[in-house]
């Protein structure tokens, strides 16, 4: 990693690097990590749907980040090609900066993209390959931009990876557009997510739309690399849910003059906090009596359907065993629908996920830190809840002891967002509860006494 990456470690936008020891941490020898800096910058860049992705590295690389280019994208798309250098042993030993030139002039010759983004890996940067210097030899011999990306596995997590791919568009991509400009509109804003957010863009951007606001670029969801260039001509950029890529917000309010803020669509309470913080960004009469008259308008139908179609939802009790983001980001539509939030498990989160799931859980709320299956299933029993509601990664803990349980992945996390995102989940939480298997599951065997045919 370049020597200007481990600045990135330190946000000045990051209220805990204002505390002594409460910066982003450095991985440590050893240490075991969810995911790795190459796969956030890939998880960041490969919605970049008309761009051509080449990772430089061994085949493993590529195949560990596989899931991510098999994500859908809109028109035709260049992320359903994955393209590797393989490096053997040979190529780590002699060098494979010769065939990381091969390969680009392939992918330059053969599909004609408007861009490629290169990825180091950890056994480029061990093999001392200079990235730099072949990319902009590719860029004068075929004439197009080639970014390297140096975002090697032991950089640090998926954060820092979010993070090395905003850096990447800052310096490579935003603001380098020089022809026509896109057709402007009044109110243009950038949203900025990360990993999870291709498909929650959509969704996103649906709702905004419907008030008069045009996304001008999504980065870290599907977009392309023009939209990108010129989103340095939005009016606010919107950081969706994660704070991860806030080093890029910050910049480019340095440089270009754009404001950003943090907020989210999951939960109305979160949505009508959004939305006027866009209206006050803005400073227009007219654009804030229209937030509020949809507003005002959605939240009255939504009140509506919970009271008639979910009633069976309140007062039930839940308990969350997740990760990061995913911690707070549900518990004011959780709320909203009825449930009580009796317990949160989670680990290695950040202090601004911790602060949020302070202001927005109730007094009662136990806050488990460092929650392993022990912990939960304790918390689970005392607290006498209904159901268990895990991001993927936890779902064998509920699974192996036969708990009601909802698994939020990534792909069923874009389904919450906005208005209609809560009725979805309203509806999923009752499937769940009302699925007779969790009664048939606790019921003796037929040799036990008390079978399966008893009662009918």
């Amino acid at each position: 990693m370049p020597k200007e990456g481990a600045n990135l470690f330190v946000e000045p936008d990051c209220e805990h690097n204002s505390q002594e020891h409460k910066g982003c941490s450095r991985p440590k020898p050893g240490e075991v990590i969810k995911g790795c800096a190459f796969q956030g910058s890939q998880g960041a860049l490969v919605p970049i749907s008309d761009s051509a992705h080449l990772v430089h590295g061994t085949p493993g690389c590529l195949e560990n980040s596989w899931g991510m280019l098999l994500r859908g994208s809109f028109g035709v798309s260049m992320t359903k090609f994955a393209f590797t250098t393989a490096l053997t042993k040979e190529d780590i030993v002699l060098g494979g900066e010769k065939k990381l030139l091969r390969a680009i002039g392939y992918i330059a010759d053969r599909y004609h993209p408007p861009c490629i983004f290169v990825y180091a890996t950890c056994i480029t940067l061990l093999a001392m390959e200079d990235l730099d210097a072949v990319c902009a030899e590719a860029e004068i011999r075929w004439g197009l931009p080639v970014i390297p990306v140096h975002n090697p596995g032991f950089a640090g997590s998926m954060n820092m990876g979010h993070r090395l791919a905003g850096e990447a568009l800052f310096e490579k991509v935003v603001g380098t557009a020089t022809g026509k400009p896109l057709k402007s509109a009044a109110y243009e804003i950038n949203l900025i997510g990360e990993h999870h957010f291709a498909a929650e863009g959509k969704e996103i951007e649906a709702l905004l739309a419907r008030v008069g606001i045009r996304v001008l670029s999504r980065i870290a969801g599907e977009c392309t690399y023009r939209e990108l260039k010129n989103a340095n001509c939005a009016k606010v950029n919107m950081l969706v849910c994660s704070r991860s890529m806030i080093t890029l917000a910050r910049k480019m309010r340095d440089r270009f003059g754009i404001p950003y803020f943090e907020g989210s669509f999951y939960g109305s309470r979160e949505i009508r906090f959004s939305l006027r913080q866009l209206a006050f960004h803005f400073q227009d009469a007219q654009l804030d009596r229209k937030i509020h008259r949809f507003i005002r308008k959605e939240e009255e139908r939504l009140k509506k359907d919970i009271a008639l179609s979910f009633r069976e939802l309140k007062g039930k009790k839940a308990v969350l065993f997740t990760d990061g983001w995913e911690s707070w980001v549900f518990l004011s539509a959780l709320q909203e629908l009825g449930l009580k939030i009796v317990g949160i498990g989670t680990n290695k989160n950040a202090q601004e996920d911790l602060s949020r799931i302070r202001e927005r859980a109730a007094a009662e709320t136990v806050l488990e830190m460092d929650a392993d299956e022990k912990k939960m299933l304790k918390l689970y029993r005392e607290r006498r809840a209904d159901l268990m509601i895990v991001s993927s990664r936890n779902a064998y803990v509920p699974l192996k002891e036969k708990i009601p349980f909802l698994d939020i992945d990534q792909e069923r996390t874009s389904a919450y967002s906005g208005y209609a995102g809560i009725r979805r989940m309203g509806q999923d939480l009752l499937d769940v509860l009302e699925q007779p298997v969790w009664r048939l599951v606790h019921r003796k065997s037929p040799w036990e006494g008390d079978g399966y045919g008893s009662g009918f």
